[in-house]
Parts: structure tokens; C-alpha cells; sequence
């Protein structure tokens, strides 16, 4: 029966896969034949559902040497209503693409996202002569282009119209806009020309390209095909009924939102069911008291109970995916060389290395004066940081005039708001993982100055501990800005802006800043983790194999959680923590303490789905769990509401006025149900249990096989704005779910995981559409 549906999910799998891949075709087929042959590649591939603020890669290659190009945002129809530039009559139609594109579209375009002029907007880039591409790295703008009169275009112009046959030029006969007297003020004005990018309002990004034909002239031509609709920034799950009587309350850190969508669309798009989850973005400390008061059904951590205020409610905590705490680095560095052989620009790519003591001294000897004692003078010229690293090593004084190379590399621009380290601020495992290391593996450098209590309080001199919010950093009343911790990831995003599109003369000979984050939000982001050194003093980046490396080697903790800073391995990222899902273990109740059945049926589900078949939706940069771990889950998830409904009222009246933590008889040490097929506390997080079978797959019934059929003819899901590849591979695992429902089921019932091969083979799947392979 298994091999059965195997085969059934093999063909599903097959029939997906066309779906996803699509067709891939020249980017430049409708190319008038004179000019030079070329191809153009976008990243991400579909821009149908991007938002405002999200990267983008344009990359133009084949054009012969000495080739430039420039973008420039236009609506997603270039309006055709010029009249051609000569001075008397005839007055012909000037129809031409690149003299439209330069009359209606290059104006300032004022971006929603960042509050300033958007840095795709007239973005120039040559050819780099190492890999004869022209690179574009730049952000998805939304919002609207500044009002501009168009001279010759009759509705638009400030030309006066032509009323009696001597009048002449700048008089002329086709004008249309006269001026307009505000009766109430008296101001005159003209209508002025403006477009505006949003959800409905699709744009293009044109590209004008210049560069030698085939005969040594010199062309420019416009490329149009690339189209883009820019949604606000943010995430929802589309497709689904909306909030229903049973939708569970999941409150999660905001680096866990587009795995949440992802798996409640597989559960209620399929379908048109109510929404499963209803996703609550906050704090971990803040979320995990919410569960503990049953506020929230379900919690995700990275830390287990570390950052909890209280732990009176029974739970288990179910691994659902591999992620690590990284720093990344940001901006640009002149690592390239044009086709004249001088410095070009390059978004940072290539992974740098960094030694516990430096980054220490980086975070907590402040921001002002890298080219003194700020940041510890790691970055200073000579600095065995800047020799490692080419990218910082290329960042030179004077190059161009004007520049000073260490405080370029350390972020610094002048700005008294930003000395160019950044992270969100709130409790999270991130600050909590990576304080845990350097007190640990560079106690010395993990050291305040001694520069008074108006700055560091009672820690002036001495190490900040293990904290979990990136704020304390800067504890007193005056400030060294080591991290200017921003409060949501949309803050963060907006303060490295202009290293990101490498806007302005800050940019010019290199620009760096560094942000404090986990690696699925970097990888989303386009940011570049470094590389950190393992137990042997190897550089280690963070990888899928790097991640599941070390969690199989990470010290389980006495809350059943893999322990931050316990990895042991060689080759294994030292920043590694896993992803837990904190669920009850008594049932859900309603205000009089009864059971809710539906409910908690609705918390097996989402909870089973996130740690099987969900596996294969994860965010780019969460790793998937390793078959430990999936042991340990699939054991936890059998495990959930299997207490009593007197114990769950009991727990909620005591969660009301808690008692301290490790007083009460479900603390962290004595909560023996937490200790899983893992082995318990002290053992290694990735050690599975005794394998004990499926349980025989049950029949398909009449019930199911018209699911199955209902849910391959709706199997169009609404992909959810920035979902890249996962909108496309949502539909596919929704729908190889019910082709093996049964056996899936089983195997659940039983404490084992799904099915690795399933999910290897759409996590692969998933990658080469990430990676432009298959767009």
C-alpha cells in the first residue's frame, strides 16, 4: 500500500513540477534587430506579487564591451502623446520609446518604503570586464513619481497655445494645458504628470541600454519587459475563508511569518476553509507569557523556556525548523573592475570571516570613532579583520577623494542617528544566542569601556552577561550607539537602506553596514552572513549542512530544547539554534473549562503539518529538521492534548498570579514530558528514538478520493504578497498531502515522522526555483 501511494505522490510531484518550472524563454526576443543581442535575468524570476522594499537583481549579459545601462521606473504602459521636438509646423507624433521613457518617466520618484527618492530611479551600472554582465542590485519601489510638466506633450506642456496665425514657437497650436486660477487663492497652475506604483497599479522597470551594434556604433535602446506590482510590505494569508470559531492564536517572532502563511495556505487555500492560524508577530518573551495564560493556543521559540517570565502551563515543544543567529554584512565594496580597468562597485556576495574577540569588541566598544577605539579598531587599516577580508581590504582612503576606509567598513556616515550596526530590539533568541557565545568563547573582549555610569551604569568596565534584547547594549544615559536597535524588521530594513541600493556619494569607493539577525530574514533579505569559527578555529558559514551539523550536536536543555552555544561539532555553525512550537499538553478549553474539540483537532493538524509535509515550505535559510529532530517531533505532536481539561483550568487560574519560575511543579527541570525521544537533558538534540513502525496505511475512502478531487480542481491558490517560490509550491504540497493522507496519518499516529523522501525531493524543487533554475 505504501509503494501505492508513493507512486501516486510521484505523480503528483511530476505534474507540480511542470506547473512550477514553467517555460523558460530569451528575455530579449523583441529586440529590433540593430541592436546588440542580449539576456536579461531577474531575481526572484516573478514579480507579480513582490513589495515595497524587497531586493532585486537585474542582471543584462552577452553585451559587447564598454556597455552601460540605466534604470528608470515607468508606469506599466509608457503613455504615447508626444509631439516630436522641432520648432515649426508640420507638427508630427514622436512615438519613440526612449524619448518617452526620458520625457515621462525620469523625474524623481518618491519611495513609500524608505521616505526618500527610490534607489532603483535612475540607477546607472557598466559592464564589469571579469564577468562582461551589467549587475543591477537595487530594491522593489512603491509609491508615486513628483509631478513634472512634459514639453511636449499637449496635455502636459507650459507652452502657450497658438491662437493667431503669426504666433510662433514657444507659442504652438497643439498645446492643451492652459493655465488655472485657484479663485480662492489665486494661484495659477498647469496639470503636471505623475504616475503612482502600487498593488493596482502595475510599473515597469525599464532598462536604457547602451553599447557598440555590430558595425562599432553606438546604440541606445529601451528594454520594457520587465513588469512588477509592489505591495505594501508585510504578510497575510490569502486564499483561506479568513478567521474562523476554530483558528488557533499563534504568536511567533516575525522571522517565522512566511513559514506560518506558508503552512496555514496548505491547510485552508485548497479548500477556501477558515484560516488555521491566526498569526500574532511579537516579542518571545512576550509571546511566551501569552501561551503560558492560554492568551495564545501555540508559541514559537528558538530558545525554549530561556526567555520565559513564568512556565506554569504544561507543553511540548515541537522542533519545526533549523535556523541560526548571524551578522550580516550589507553594502558594497569595489571588489570588481570595468572594462577600463577601474574599481566597480559589487553588492556584497562573498562570505567574510570574523573572530569571536572581533565581533565582541565590535558590539560593545561602540560605534563613534572606528578610526580610534570604536568598534574595538577591528576595522582599521592593516586590522587582521580588514587583511582576512578582501572586501574591506578593497575599501581604500581617498578612492575617491574624500573617503576614509575605516569608517566606510564600520558603517559610520556622518549620520548621528546611525553608526552602522543594527538588529531588532525586543527579547529574542538571537541576542540571546549570540551574547551566550562571546561571554563564553571571548570573555575578555566581551567588556564595556570604562568610560562611567552615565554611559554603562553599574556594568562601566565590566561584560554585559548574556542578554536577550540587542537594546542593553547601550544601558546608560548617554550613548557609544554600539547596536542602534530598531523595534520590527521593517525598521531594520529601512535604516540600511541606502547601503543596500548603495544610494549616493556615501556609496561611492564602498559602503558596509552590519546587521544583527537569524539567517532565514538575511537570506529574504539578500544580506550576507559571515562566517564564524568553529571548535577547531575553522570559519564556518551558515549553511543548511552547517545548521543540521550542529543541531544534531546541541546539548538538550531540561526543557527538552536544544540549549544556544552548545555545539560540538567540527563543520557545524556556531550560532545554530532550532525552532520550537510550544503546545499544550491538556486540552484547549473554553471560559467554563470545557474541552474544544474542534479547536484542538485544528492545533494537531497545524502542528503535525509544520513539522512534516510543512518541512518542504520553509523560508529560504531555515534549514529543514534533521531525522532527529523530525523523530522528536513527530513524538511531541502525538503528545499534544493529551492531559486532562481539569489540569488545563487548574493552569490557567495559576498562570494568573504566577509563581516564580522553578517553584511550581511544571518548571523547567522537573517537567519530565519534555525530555522526548531525544533522551533527555544532557544528550544531543539530533539522538532519535527507537524506531517503531508505521501503523498499516488505512484504504482511501469514497470521502477522501472526492477531497483529493475537489482539491485538485481549486488547487489555484492566491500566492501571498513576497511568498516567491513558496506561492508556487504551496498548491503542490497541499496537494500531495491528500494524495497520501492516509499513510501520512499513520505515521504520525505512530510517533514517526512523514516520510523524509517527500520532503527532500520539494525542499529540492524549492531551491532551484529559488535560485532562477527553473524561471
Amino acid at each position: 500500500m505504501f509503494l501505492f501511494r508513493a507512486r501516486r505522490a510521484g505523480i503528483v510531484l511530476l505534474c507540480g513540477m511542470l506547473a512550477v518550472a514553467g517555460v523558460s524563454v530569451p528575455a530579449a526576443q523583441a529586440q529590433a534587430p540593430a541592436n546588440p543581442p542580449y539576456r536579461l535575468k531577474t531575481e526572484p524570476a516573478d514579480l507579480s506579487a513582490v513589495q515595497n522594499g524587497d531586493p532585486l537583481r537585474i542582471t543584462l549579459s552577452g553585451l559587447p564591451k564598454g556597455a552601460k545601462a540605466k534604470l528608470v521606473i515607468c508606469p506599466k504602459d509608457v503613455p504615447d502623446n508626444l509631439m516630436k521636438k522641432v520648432y515649426v509646423p508640420p507638427w508630427p507624433k514622436d512615438s519613440t520609446l526612449l524619448t518617452r521613457v526620458q520625457s515621462y518617466c525620469q523625474d524623481e520618484f518618491g519611495d513609500e518604503f524608505t521616505g526618500k527618492a527610490a534607489g532603483m530611479q535612475s540607477m546607472e551600472r557598466v559592464r564589469s570586464s571579469t564577468t562582461g554582465d551589467i549587475v543591477f542590485d537595487t530594491t522593489i519601489p512603491r509609491g508615486t513619481l513628483r509631478p513634472h510638466a512634459v514639453a511636449w506633450d499637449p496635455l502636459y506642456t507650459t507652452y502657450e497655445k497658438a491662437v493667431n496665425p503669426g504666433d510662433k514657437f514657444p507659442k504652438v497650436p497643439w498645446a492643451d494645458n492652459p493655465v488655472v486660477v485657484d479663485p480662492a487663492t489665486g494661484a495659477k497652475s498647469r496639470r503636471q504628470y505623475s504616475f503612482t506604483c502600487d498593488e493596482n497599479n502595475p510599473c515597469t522597470a525599464t532598462i536604457q541600454i547602451t553599447a557598440q551594434d555590430a558595425t562599432g556604433k553606438t546604440v541606445t535602446w529601451v528594454d520594457e519587459s520587465i513588469k512588477f506590482t509592489p505591495y505594501l510590505p508585510g504578510i497575510g494569508v490569502k486564499g483561506c475563508k479568513g478567521i474562523g470559531r476554530n483558528t488557533l492564536n499563534a504568536s511567533m517572532p516575525e522571522r517565522l511569518g512566511r513559514a506560518a502563511v506558508a503552512w496555514n495556505q496548505a491547510l485552508c487555500a485548497p479548500t477556501q476553509a477558515d484560516q488555521p492560524a491566526n498569526i500574532v508577530s511579537e516579542t518571545e518573551d512576550t509571546g511566551l507569557t501569552a501561551f503560558d495564560k492560554g492568551t495564545s493556543d501555540l508559541m514559537i521559540t528558538g530558545s525554549g523556556n530561556a526567555l520565559a517570565a513564568q512556565t506554569v502551563r504544561s507543553r511540548e515543544y515541537v522542533p519545526v525548523g533549523v535556523n541560526a543567529a548571524v551578522i550580516a554584512a550589507v553594502g558594497w565594496s569595489p571588489t570588481d573592475v570595468n572594462d577600463e580597468g577601474n574599481p566597480l562597485g559589487s553588492k556584497l556576495a562573498t562570505t567574510m570571516s570574523f573572530t569571536a574577540t572581533e565581533l565582541a569588541h565590535m558590539f560593545t566598544k561602540g560605534g563613534q570613532n572606528p578610526d580610534a577605539s570604536g568598534r574595538g579598531g577591528v576595522f582599521k587599516n592593516g586590522s587582521p579583520l580588514v587583511e582576512r577580508n578582501p572586501a574591506l581590504s578593497a575599501i581604500k582612503d581617498g578612492q575617491p577623494a574624500g573617503v576614509i576606509a575605516v569608517n566606510r567598513r564600520a558603517g559610520y556616515g556622518g549620520s548621528p542617528d546611525f553608526f552602522g550596526v543594527t538588529g531588532e530590539s525586543g527579547a529574542g533568541t538571537v541576542p540571546f544566542a549570540l551574547s551566550r557565545l562571546l561571554a563564553t568563547t571571548a570573555p575578555e573582549a566581551w567588556v564595556f569601556p570604562a568610560l562611567g555610569a552615565d554611559y554603562f551604569g553599574e556594568l562601566s568596565g565590566k561584560s554585559p552577561g548574556v542578554i536577550s534584547d540587542l537594546s542593553v547594549l547601550d544601558p546608560g544615559k548617554s550613548r557609544v550607539n554600539n547596536v542602534d536597535a530598531k523595534t520590527g524588521q521593517l525598521s531594520v530594513r529601512k535604516t540600511v537602506d541606502n547601503a543596500v541600493v548603495g544610494r549616493g556619494a556615501d556609496c561611492a569607493g564602498g559602503c558596509l553596514n552590519w546587521v544583527i539577525t537569524d539567517l532565514a530574514t538575511a537570506t529574504v533579505n539578500r544580506w550576507t552572513p559571515v562566517a564564524l569559527p568553529d571548535g577547531k578555529g575553522n570559519f564556518v558559514a551558515p549553511t543548511e549542512q552547517s545548521l543540521q551539523l550542529a543541531a544534531d550536536s546541541m546539548k538538550v536543555g531540561p526543557d527538552g530544547t536544544a540549549e544556544t552555544g552548545t555545539v560540538t561539532k567540527d563543520g557545524a555553525y556556531p550560532l545554530t539554534f532550532v525552532e520550537y512550537m510550544a503546545v499544550p499538553v491538556n486540552p484547549l478549553i473554553d471560559a467554563t473549562c470545557k474541552p474544544m474539540q474542534e479547536k484542538q483537532d485544528q492545533l494537531k493538524a497545524f502542528a503535525g503539518l509544520a513539522a512534516g509535509f510543512g518541512q518542504a515550505l520553509l523560508p529560504p535559510g531555515m534549514a529543514r529538521l534533521t531525522p532527529g529532530l523530525a523523530a522528536t517531533a513527530a513524538e511531541r505532536v502525538g503528545k499534544i492534548g493529551t492531559g486532562t481539561a481539569e489540569k488545563a483550568c487548574q493552569e490557567k487560574e495559576e498562570a494568573k498570579n504566577p509563581p516564580p519560575p522553578g517553584a511550581n511543579g511544571v518548571s523547567q527541570a522537573s517537567n519530565a514530558s519534555l525530555t522526548g525521544p531525544s533522551g533527555g537533558p544532557g544528550s544531543s538534540a539530533g539522538t532519535p528514538s527507537a524506531a517503531t513502525g508505521p501503523a498499516p496505511a488505512a484504504a482511501p475512502t469514497p470521502e477522501s478520493v472526492a477531497a483529493a478531487k475537489n482539491l485538485a480542481e481549486s488547487i489555484d491558490i492566491p500566492k501571498f504578497a513576497g511568498a516567491g517560490a513558496l506561492g508556487a509550491l504551496i498548491p503542490l504540497v497541499a496537494l500531495v498531502i491528500l494524495a497520501t493522507l492516509p499513510s501520512a496519518t499513520a505515521y504520525l499516529a505512530a510517533g514517526r515522522p512523514v516520510p523524509s523522501w517527500l520532503t527532500r525531493v520539494l525542499a529540492a524543487l524549492l531551491r532551484r526555483r529559488q535560485s532562477g533554475g527553473l524561471a
